[in-house]
């Protein structure tokens, strides 16, 4: 009986050896496609009305809530690069509108702009822009100026790229950066006449190539 025992021993001992020694494998492949994401979202603010009404008004210029309304324009940047942005328009030519066309044209950098970044990119840390009140607003030109410039590094989602651009017009003698003669100034010379004007704002958004990539 005790070699019937030891022999039953044995063979339960070898199947669990052979049953523990078992093992397979199998493998899942991935596979990830990171997309460039690059896009200029006007969130609100998308056209602006601009209205001289008062003596005042063509001496002195408006500015948001006083002349311009709405005012503002909102704008986020969603980038998986650093970035620029710039910004051109061409020059008010007169279009028939609710008061008649003008006449002449208005150059444009009568018109300017200055932003403050609500995101959590900030002007000074990941991003660059020199005009950021309404004293050092940026005169318009026909030509792409850089107005949010990189720094460090920018790329990010809406909440990291959040910007408000303040618009303003005929802030000569508040703004060094735009236009030096007064809408007042500029109707004596003929320049243009009274009536309605219109102008399309381009804002350009560039990537910036990492140095030694492509």
């Amino acid at each position: 009986m005790k070699r019937i025992f030891i022999a039953l021993g044995l063979v339960f001992a070898l199947q669990t050896a052979m049953v523990a020694q078992l093992t397979d494998t199998a493998q899942v492949i991935f596979r990830a496609h990171l997309l460039k994401t690059f896009n200029l979202n006007i969130v609100s603010g998308p056209s602006q009305d601009i209205t001289f009404s008062t003596a005042a008004n063509y001496n002195t210029g408006v500015i948001e809530g006083a002349g311009v309304s709405p005012g503002t324009t909102n704008i986020t940047i969603e980038a998986t690069g650093n970035w620029n942005l710039k910004i051109s328009a061409p020059n008010f030519v007169p279009y028939a509108g609710p008061n008649g066309a003008g006449s002449g044209t208005i150059a444009i950098n009568n018109l300017g702009v200055w932003l403050a970044a609500t995101g959590t990119h900030q002007f000074g840390t990941e991003i660059s822009c020199p005009y950021v009140s309404l004293a050092s607003a940026l005169g318009l030109s026909t030509s792409d100026a850089i107005l949010i410039g990189l720094l460090t590094i920018n790329s990010g989602d809406i909440t990291d790229n959040a910007f408000t651009l303040h618009w303003q017009m005929g802030q000569a003698t508040a703004c060094p950066l735009m236009n030096q003669a007064t809408m007042f100034d500029q109707l004596a010379l003929g320049l243009f006449g009274p009536g309605d004007f219109t102008s399309t704002a381009t804002l350009t958004l560039t990537e910036i190539p990492l140095k030694g990539k492509r």
